[in-house]
Parts: C-alpha cells; sequence; structure tokens
C-alpha cells in the first residue's frame, strides 16, 4: 500500500507543484530554472519519505532532508522567484489562481498528517 501511495504521489505531488510554473508560463516567460527547482524540490521531498517510511533508511534521519525540501518548496511558492514573478504580473487572473493554489497547497498540506493519523 506504501509503494502506491508513493507512485500515486510521485505523479500528482509534482504536477501540482509544476502548475505554478504552468500558470505563469501562460502570460509571462518563467525562467526554467522554476520549473526544475519545483519538480526536483518535490522529487527529493518524496524519495526521502519514502526511504524512511520503508525502512531503506532510518525514518528520523529521512525525515531531515524530506522536510528540507518541503521548506523549499514553500519557501519558492511564497517568496522565491516564482512569486516575485506572480507578484509583478498585471493579470489579475493568473494572480487569483497563483493565490488559491497557495492556499490549496497550504491547507492541504497542513491538514494531511492528521488525517493520516486518524
Amino acid at each position: 500500500a506504501q509503494f502506491f501511495r508513493y507512485i500515486d504521489w510521485l505523479l500528482t505531488v509534482p504536477l501540482l507543484m509544476i502548475e505554478f510554473y504552468l500558470i505563469l508560463s501562460a502570460v509571462t516567460k518563467v525562467p526554467s530554472g522554476v520549473f526544475w527547482r519545483l519538480l526536483g524540490g518535490t522529487v527529493v521531498m518524496l524519495s526521502f519519505g519514502y526511504a524512511g517510511e520503508v525502512g531503506l533508511m532510518n525514518a528520523k534521519v529521512a525525515f531531515f532532508p524530506s522536510m528540507a525540501a518541503w521548506f523549499f518548496i514553500i519557501w519558492e511558492i511564497f517568496k522565491g522567484e516564482a512569486s516575485r514573478i506572480n507578484a509583478g504580473l498585471a493579470n489579475v487572473h493568473v494572480q487569483k489562481a497563483y493565490k488559491y493554489m497557495l492556499i490549496l497547497v497550504t491547507v492541504g498540506w497542513a491538514i494531511y498528517p492528521s488525517l493520516r493519523a486518524s
């Protein structure tokens, strides 16, 4: 079950993060580094999470690089280059879509651990 959950996440979480890049790319030129940072951060986060959960490495040790990648992703979309590009756009619809994506990611990722614990 863990394996399939992580396969699902390996497909859906990077796609969710890449949506930030795609939303911005619809109206302005976005450096490819934004795409690769979002994709790379999610792959690192999920890889260490999986390694810790299935015992490929100590779960407490895997927790730290996984959380570092999570903080990096959150920083990129809230304060990093992706956020700065969004703030500089005149297109209200893109800014609104970006804001809703931020809320979705923040709330969804904040409540998920409590859902999983039950």
